[in-house]
């Protein structure tokens, strides 16, 4: 026997506007309580989209029922889109299909961003028909807005043409302060083009990435705070040294690009050396010390790096005391340096010691299988754990067991 056709009219307020503005949770059904549901959005917010969708959806119900049984329904999501809003208008379709054994959908909505929601329905059923409310608008002017908030989330394409348009606008208010504005010429070029080497090159992602660790990693709780504070305030600090260097009136303009870019080489070691120590203080307090070494020889390849770059600079200025053999001696200087700090940094390999950084890590056996924490450390020879099924200490000499990655594995 054929089944019998019934089609759902659906509306969807996707960034749920519904229920912020008028208190009202999907899912929504029947005719009398969507006309209620959007009349109460309009009462809140006449210039809301969302409610003439949804008295199209109710006119579209009265025409569909003509031909076939149907009903009318709104779906909201979670507040904002994406991936939960999805989620949460995934969960309504489900309560109300199992209401309703429909053959298709009937789609209503007010513009591209609800058509985000189209593979949602046509995993569950066919889309028979599909209306777009416009309202005294060109059908185009929503999918453009829709568009362009959708760029602006993109951080390649924010950093790009609202960050360095926010830089200059900074940069001239702060001389506007200060009343330099005839600097703010000389200064635009140096953001402009230092923000185009950096593009290019590749580097401007790597920094955004560093700053976007950094603002993630702070927390008034973490005993890193302070390091990571520091390393923002010295990135700007940087930023206002090497300007004023640039904008020196009383050298000429290859020594004052070289005195910016020797700005620009300290602060950003500085900077990195603080946000290395940071992380460095993280490990110690989130049992992950198996970091240190790595973070020690981080830092010191950063100081390494800025004392060649910085030495290179000063022989092409020119300085008295800066010629090939006192180059050549600052690169022997940091060879040895290097060496140093590699002897040093294996004191910090703890895939090789017992230490008290062991407590609390977890212990897998010989198949991967997670069976406990360590509990103690004995004499730097042994460990003992705590089995998780029986809760009795079980003790591993050394041999019987290695460190790796933040993990104790049982051999």
């Amino acid at each position: 026997m054929e089944k019998e056709e019934y089609l759902l009219v659906i509306c969807i307020d996707r960034d749920n506007d519904l229920g912020k503005k008028a208190n009202v949770e999907g899912p929504i059904i029947g005719r009398n309580d969507c006309i209620n549901a959007a009349v109460q959005l309009a009462l809140k917010d006449p210039t809301d989209s969302d409610t003439n969708s949804i008295f199209g959806a109710v006119k579209k119900f009265d025409e569909v029922k003509k031909y076939s049984a149907a009903e009318v329904v709104v779906l909201t999501g979670y507040g904002k889109t994406g991936f939960e809003s999805d989620y949460k208008i995934m969960q309504q379709l489900t309560v109300v299909l199992e209401k309703f054994p429909i053959t298709g959908f009937v789609l209503v909505t007010d513009g591209a961003e609800d058509d985000q929601v189209i593979p949602l329905l046509q995993g569950r059923a066919p889309i028979i028909s599909k209306e777009t409310i416009i309202v005294k608008q060109a059908s185009e002017v929503e999918s453009t807005y829709y568009t362009i908030k959708q760029a602006l989330r993109d951080p390649d394409f924010a950093r790009t043409f609202i960050l360095v348009p926010g830089l200059i606008v900074l940069l001239w208010g702060i001389l506007a302060v200060f009343n330099s504005e005839k600097l703010f010429f000389q200064s635009m070029l140096l953001v402009v083009g230092s923000y185009l080497i950096l593009k290019g090159t590749g580097l401007e992602e790597k920094i955004a990435q560093t700053i976007s660790t950094v603002t993630k990693s702070m927390s008034l709780q973490r005993v890193s705070f302070p390091f990571y504070l520091m390393t923002i305030l010295l990135f700007f600090i940087g930023a206002w040294a090497t300007i004023v260097e640039f904008n020196s009136i009383e050298k000429t303009l290859f020594l004052r690009s070289s005195s910016a870019i020797g700005q620009v080489l300290l602060f950003l070691t500085l900077s990195s050396i603080s946000f290395l120590v940071g992380k460095s203080v993280d490990a110690i307090q989130l049992k992950k010390a198996y970091y240190l070494r790595k973070y020690f020889v981080s830092g010191a390849a950063v100081f390494i790096i800025w004392f060649i770059l910085d030495a290179s600079r000063q022989v092409i200025v020119g300085e008295p005391y800066a010629d090939l053999t006192w180059f050549g001696i600052n690169v022997l200087l940091s060879f040895v340096f290097a060496v140093i700090t590699y002897k040093i940094s294996q004191t910090l390999d703890l895939s090789k010691k017992i230490t008290n950084l062991l407590v609390g890590l977890p212990v897998y056996n010989k198949t991967g299988k997670w069976v406990g924490l360590v509990e103690t450390i004995i004499r730097k020879e042994s460990i003992t754990y705590k089995h998780k099924k029986t809760n009795k200490l079980i003790k591993l000499k050394k041999g019987q067991f290695l460190f790796s990655e933040g993990k104790v594995q049982v051999t």
